[in-house]
């Protein structure tokens, strides 16, 4: 695996961009009785920890409050797995990812690779790849447009997934959100 930090300066100017973006995210664990959320709640919370992708980026944001925005959508990503063969390990994965997140980086190469398997487990072998049009860019405000609109597409895409009964869907797509902020994009 690549080192995500070391690609340059059109990379940390990408990776910067990210912070600045995903920055203005909030985290909430709003849960329904005895533990369990509801789809409401699970949407009303997808909607909080994603609410900066509507609007400019927060440039007060802190790299604390960023971990947590990525550890909240990891929480959402657990919840909406559904039982089956492959949960406790997609659980499992997920886990250790958050936590080299929380306590290591958000670009930690081992965190992305628990998050890159949990999703092959998710998606039944298939290889998470960022969108090809998100390597052609002029300047690092045309790459954070293209991202903007990207991660506006995945969070539209997974509420109508869950509107529509799918939270294993929904799961996949919030965990996309998740490993692309971890990629670095290449132009």
């Amino acid at each position: 695996m690549k080192k995500h930090l070391s690609a340059g300066p059109r990379a940390r100017v990408l990776a910067a961009g990210l912070l600045v973006l995903l920055g203005a995210f909030t985290v909430t664990s709003a849960c329904g009785p005895g533990g369990a959320a509801s789809s409401a709640d699970h949407k009303s919370r997808i909607l909080k920890v994603t609410d900066a992708l509507l609007g400019p980026p927060d440039p007060s944001m802190t790299q604390e409050k960023i971990v947590g925005m990525l550890a909240g959508l990891l929480d959402l990503v657990v919840e909406l797995t559904p039982d089956n063969q492959y949960k406790p390990e997609i659980t499992s994965r997920i886990g250790i990812a958050k936590e080299l997140i929380t306590t290591k980086s958000i670009f930690n190469d081992k965190a992305y690779q628990y998050l890159a398997l949990a999703y092959r487990m998710m998606t039944e072998g298939k290889k998470f790849e960022p969108p090809k049009e998100l390597e052609v860019f002029v300047t690092p405000a045309e790459l954070q447009g293209k991202m903007q609109k990207y991660f506006r597409e995945l969070v539209a895409r997974s509420l109508q997934a869950l509107d529509s009964g799918r939270p294993g869907e929904t799961a996949k797509l919030l965990l996309e959100l998740v490993l692309m902020t971890m990629t670095p994009v290449k132009g």
